[in-house]
């Protein structure tokens, strides 16, 4: 198996490293990577995978144009994906599908140790320091995270998988897509209910600490 790395999406970073053949050590960022996801699933040009991505791994794993029309000429550079009608019109209209050495790239990829998973959350570091400043302040960033999530819950409701392929998915290739919604619905509605739990018991405990003042 390949030795697959992951760098980071900077475009600097990205810019002064030559390009590699599709060999050892192979390394690409997790927008290309992406790119190779949305292609393996069927040929797109860079607009539907900016758009696809939107509606799915947009909610996780940041991308954005300025990285992905540069990774589209990196992985073309790299013979990982080709089009299919050669290069005509505008470049975010144009059509990409991956190579038979993209493929193997993508599948090497999922297979590898996927790197250790990292939340940057500014509202739960706020809540970790809040409590000083009293339960006023724990409760605004309650309902500000309750706001944030009822949000993503109804945006994952609206989410059809399979609904942008050319052609209908067949059963085995829309389970991880079917599955991953799943996931995110079941994952909103906890921290809804986490959120209507610490708010209860935030007025409780005030509550409470009222009626021991009058005492």
């Amino acid at each position: 198996m390949k030795a697959l790395h992951i760098k980071g999406d900077d475009s600097k970073e990205m810019n002064s490293n030559p390009v590699r053949p599709a060999g050892d050590n192979l390394e690409l960022t997790p927008t290309a990577w992406t790119i190779l996801g949305f292609l393996s699933l069927q040929p797109r040009s860079g607009y539907e995978i900016r758009e696809a991505a939107k509606r799915s791994v947009g909610f996780f794993w940041g991308i954005s144009d300025g990285q992905l029309y540069p990774q589209l000429k990196v992985l073309e550079a790299l013979q990982l994906i080709e089009a299919p009608n050669g290069i005509e019109g505008p470049r975010s209209r144009q059509r990409w599908q991956l190579t038979d050495t993209g493929r193997e790239a993508l599948r090497n990829w999922l297979s590898a140790p996927s790197a250790p998973i990292q939340i940057r959350d500014e509202n739960l570091v706020k809540f970790l320091f809040a409590s000083q400043e009293g339960p006023e302040l724990l409760i605004h960033l309650i309902k500000e995270r309750r706001t944030s999530f009822e949000w993503f819950l109804g945006a994952i409701q609206g989410v059809e998988p399979g609904s942008s392929w050319d052609r209908p998915g067949d059963d085995s290739s829309l389970q991880g897509p079917s599955m991953l919604k799943r996931y995110g619905l079941e994952f909103a509605e906890m921290v809804l209910q986490w959120c209507d739990q610490a708010e209860a018991a935030l007025h409780s405990s005030a509550l409470q600490q009222k009626q021991m003042k009058k005492e």
